[in-house]
């Protein structure tokens, strides 16, 4: 009876996280239908203060998130696999390391889309030129006075990519967040667990929502963004109730190791590359991200409660 109680509350858990996360992710399109944020130029609607505040807030949120959340279990799980020989054991912090490695792959991985996406750009617009001119020129014969004027537009970089990174690198950590929560053991420590991670995950939903809307970007990959970030958690608990059933839950796992030491890399590349904002932005976008930072801090405290000491026993 214990075990089929246990099983139905994660199984809610699954369907309350994915719905509720769905919801919290499409709030901010909800709310621009009102407010009408979009419908500025791109770049002044980035510079409008409160779309700043949120955008801000969003990023003291990811700083918490980052640092406080994600770091210090990174840590503890690839110290415990070198513990128990599963990684090679290092001369130097091999946990900061691999977030490095993170960080300068998702640097290289941006870099490299950004090349390609330039040069195909650049031979886009050569094409333009030709094209204007050889009209020009026909015109010309014509009126003999007419002259060429070709206008140089600045490259624009696709608003896709400003979502990639942050997306990719905290799926794979709420990956693991949903896959704590399956393993946990009892029905109490399951609702605690959802609902620390719940608060945690919807106001990250919000405020990729909101980073993801003011890129501009495409609505059907918004969608495919946003619904990924939303199904990874109940994906984790699915797999965290298979593993519960069949392995030892305490043993810490290489994989889980490296991913989330490079999605943490990656999230420090991202926070302080594409959504913070530059120095003197003014006291409330300091304010505003500082709540943001506050703000998880307090969830933090709240999952380690849930949580306890992280114990690993080598297998």
């Amino acid at each position: 009876m214990a075990i089929s109680q246990l099983i139905v509350a994660k199984i809610v858990a699954i369907v309350v996280l994915l719905v509720v996360t769905l919801l919290f992710c499409f709030l901010p399109y909800l709310l621009d239908r009102f407010y009408k944020w979009t419908k500025r130029a791109q770049g002044n609607a980035r510079e409008f203060m409160v779309v700043l505040c949120l955008l801000n807030f969003g990023g003291g949120v990811l700083i918490a998130t980052t640092f406080i959340h994600m770091l210090p279990e990174v840590v503890v799980l690839v110290n415990a696999l070198q513990t128990c020989r599963m990684l090679v054991p290092t001369p130097f912090g091999l946990p900061e390391v691999l977030l490095c490695t993170g960080f300068y792959l998702m640097f290289f991985i941006e870099e490299t889309m950004h090349f390609f996406v330039r040069r195909s750009q650049l031979k886009q617009r050569e094409v333009s030129k030709v094209i204007v001119k050889v009209e020009v020129e026909e015109g010309e014969q014509q009126q003999p006075h007419t002259e060429l004027t070709v206008v140089q537009e600045e490259l624009k970089e696709p608003n896709w990519l400003r979502g990639l990174g942050i997306i990719v690198a905290l799926s794979l950590h709420e990956l693991f967040g949903g896959m704590a929560i399956g393993l946990e053991m009892s029905v109490d420590t399951v609702w605690f667990m959802c609902g620390a991670i719940a608060v945690h995950k919807l106001v990250l939903a919000f405020c990729i929502g909101m980073e993801i809307m003011m890129a501009h970007t495409r609505w059907i990959i918004a969608v495919i963004y946003l619904v990924v970030f939303s199904i990874v958690t109940p994906i984790g608990l699915g797999i965290g109730i298979a593993v519960s059933e069949t392995a030892n839950a305490s043993a810490p796992s290489t994989a889980s190791g490296i991913l989330q030491s490079l999605a943490c890399g990656t999230l420090i590349y991202v926070i302080f590359f594409e959504i913070v904002a530059k120095k003197n932005a003014g006291w409330r976008v300091y304010i505003s991200s500082l709540v943001g930072f506050v703000l998880m801090f307090g969830v933090q405290i709240a999952i380690g409660e849930a949580q306890g000491g992280s114990h690993y026993v080598c297998p």
